[in-house]
């Protein structure tokens, strides 16, 4: 049985806030004095005491300057995001992942954008590169395989952000709203009859239940998640799923989080997180309506028809990940 590792190096608030208080730390570290027991000062001498009263005199006296608003300063040297995007040219039915890209640079202040397999011939020097060759037909042991290239790189940090090449950010996100964990509802059959994914789903039901999750969610939302090198290793590890296909995130989430109760996604007219275009031909009423309220969108191959204009009119300038 996987007995997940406790305590807060393996729990995604633990890392928020560790990243989100980074300059507060350093600020601890480097010494910065306290307020000091006044019991333990001496008393000033009176002449002491009268010069310094007329200084605070003289300095009050003085109109102030303003001080400088350090907000924009400190988000500006804070350290970027790092998103980490999967690729695999032969799969891509267009330009899902340059407006990926685009989306990205809008949708956050500072980010930095690592993919993993193939390198388009667009991709500019800010786009950061693992090169990785398919080694399973099976779509969910390759992602695996992909994510152990990005927790053996040294240029992915111990956190950071995993997502797809045709998911997109529609508007300003924080690291708060990936953060969340979201889900679709408990996890069940989900996919084509004995297709790929559904065996993946069940191998992943059968394999929570067995390590204690009776009831698990389903944390597959097509929404980019948040996760760290350690604990995503462990649970490739221990569940096999370099070799057999898995629903990682799915497994990941579950076991960290066994008590946890999710944002559940609705994927629908009443949603407000994430709209999924699946076909050539939706309603483009609808379609315009999630394009302004939802927080993300994805498609499949049949949807990418019907998104590809409405991505080029909202991104259609280059960033710089691109030449």
């Amino acid at each position: 049985m996987f007995n997940p590792p406790s305590g807060p190096d393996f729990r995604t608030e633990g890392f928020s806030f560790n990243l989100l208080m980074k300059k507060e730390t350093k600020t601890q570290e480097s010494g910065t004095a306290l307020p000091k027991d006044e019991t333990s000062t001496k008393k000033k001498s009176s002449k002491a005491a009268a010069a310094e009263s007329a200084e605070t005199a003289d300095a009050a006296a003085k109109p102030k300057e303003p001080e400088p608003d350090e907000s924009d300063e400190a988000q500006d040297k804070a350290d970027p995001i790092c998103i980490v995007i999967p690729y695999l040219a032969a799969k891509a039915k267009g330009d899902e992942l340059r407006y990926a890209l685009r989306a990205w640079e809008k949708g956050m202040r500072s980010v930095r954008i690592v993919i993993v397999g193939d390198k388009p011939a667009w991709a500019g020097k800010a786009l950061e590169h693992i090169p990785h060759k398919p080694v399973s037909t099976n779509p969910q042991v390759d992602v695996a395989h992909k994510m152990m290239a990005a927790i053996a790189s040294d240029r992915v940090p111990d956190v950071f952000v995993w997502t797809n090449d045709d998911i997109y950010t529609l508007c300003p996100v924080e690291l708060a709203d990936i953060i969340t964990l979201k889900s679709h509802g408990r996890l069940a059959n989900r996919g084509k009859a004995n297709g790929v994914y559904q065996e993946n789903a069940k191998r992943t039901l059968e394999a929570l239940r067995k390590n204690g999750v009776r009831d698990p969610y389903d944390y597959a939302t097509h929404t980019p998640v948040f996760v760290e090198k350690e604990g995503l290793a462990e649970i490739i590890k221990a569940y096999g799923c370099d070799k057999e296909g898995h629903l990682v995130y799915t497994l990941y989430a579950n076991s960290y989080f066994p008590d946890h109760r999710p944002t559940i996604t609705q994927n629908d007219g009443r949603g407000s997180i994430i709209a999924s275009v699946y076909r050539p031909n939706p309603d483009t009423r609808i379609l315009d309506k999630v394009l302004a309220t939802r927080k993300w969108i994805n498609n499949n191959d049949a949807g990418w028809k019907a998104l590809e204009p409405k991505l080029q009119a909202l991104f259609p300038d280059k960033c710089s990940f691109e030449k």
